[in-house]
Parts: C-alpha cells; structure tokens; sequence
C-alpha cells in the first residue's frame, strides 16, 4: 500500500474492533502493535517467535475478517498497557501498574528474563509472563526495542538496556550480551551517561542507541 498514485487517498483505515481507536502505535521489523482507546493492546504481522503474543506463531491479519476478530494480547489479569514498543522480533510493554513485560523472540536475551529463551510462542505463556526484573522496587516510564536488544528508562531516571550488546549499543563499555545468565537483570548496572545526568527519552535502533538527557 501506498506505492502507487492515488492508492494513500483511498487507503482504508486498520479494523481495529468495532468503534474501537487507537491512542499509540509501534511498528517493529515485520509487526505492527497498536494500544486501543481501552488501553488494550493488539498485534499482527509476523508471528513467527510469538512476538505478536497470542501464544501461539500463527501470523495475524493475512486472512479476509481476521482483524475484525483479532483478540487482545493478554497482559495478565486485569491488566493493560500505557507503552509499547515492536523491536526486530520482540515486543515490550509498560503496564499500568508501570511493570514492563517483554514477549517474542529471545535468543539475545533481550527480553530481560535472565535467558535466551521465546515467550509467548506456547499455549498459556502470555497469562503467566512475569514483569522483567528492573532492580528492587524500581519500574518502568519508557521502553524502546531494537531489533536484539531494549532499554528503558526507570522510574528514577535512569537508563538500563539489556540483549545483544555486540556493538557496544547496551552502553556498558563491551560488546557482551546482558540478561542471559541466572540473576543478571536483577544486578544489572545502569548506563553511564555521565556525572548527575539522568535520561528523558531513549530510543533503541538496529545495533545502536541514542538517548535524550535532562
């Protein structure tokens, strides 16, 4: 869409559910996730590492009526979404209790669960995600993923990333990955950004990050 004249004007709008809106919007690699004007969250797109999470690695949205039908992404009970951010084959989001939850392709550990494992590709998987372990006491005000590795901001201002550190983009001065060993996220360090300074947003690209100081 949109690679022939005239074809944005006709474009039709993403059937979201009936009469439902969309108040944020992330698109990763090859996934979309939108948070609803409910504060529910939807995915579609490819599927195959369960980044969509839906506990399955069926793709969404490739078939007459399946966004119409789409469910929402379980993000435990009662919870909902406040961010959400589509990485390269993973996907995070902060939740209303400012928890952050990370789902999808894990082989860099980027989705912060001390391993290198898949979440939410498995029957049940998603109900039962826990929150990924920022430090004691410490949550989440903003998250940004790339395509093997996230950070996020804390609520104290600041700035941890975790996954794939091969080109120095987790800002730990080395190339090593973060968060695929027993205990490591919850000892993880906190970026140096330099003496007093403190983060107010970050952004995750391919094998880099850039971030916005105080």
């Amino acid at each position: 869409k949109g690679n022939s004249v005239g074809e944005m004007a006709s474009l039709g709008v993403v059937n979201l559910g009936a009469g439902r809106t969309a108040v944020a919007v992330s698109a990763g690699y090859w996934h979309t996730c939108a948070i609803l004007d409910t504060a529910e969250l939807k995915c579609w797109g490819y599927n195959r590492y369960g980044q969509l999470g839906y506990d399955s690695t069926d793709d969404k949205g490739d078939e007459a009526g399946e966004m119409a039908s789409l469910g929402v992404v379980n993000l435990g009970e009662s919870r909902t979404a406040v961010a959400v951010s589509a990485g390269g084959h993973h996907t995070c989001a902060i939740l209303d209790t400012a928890e952050l939850k990370c789902w999808g392709y894990g082989g860099y550990a980027q989705l912060g669960y001390d391993s290198t494992d898949d979440k939410g590709d498995e029957a049940g998987e998603m109900a039962s995600l826990p929150a990924v372990d920022l430090g004691a006491g410490r949550t989440a005000v903003a998250v940004s993923t790339g395509f093997y590795h996230t950070c996020a901001i804390l609520d104290n201002a600041e700035l941890k990333c975790w996954g794939s550190g091969a080109y120095g983009q987790l800002g730990y001065e080395s190339t090593g990955h973060k968060g695929d060993e027993a205990g490591e996220m919850a000892s993880l360090g906190v970026v140096n950004l330099g003496v007093g300074r403190s983060a107010v947003a970050v952004s995750a690209g391919y094998d880099h990050t850039c971030a916005i100081l105080d």
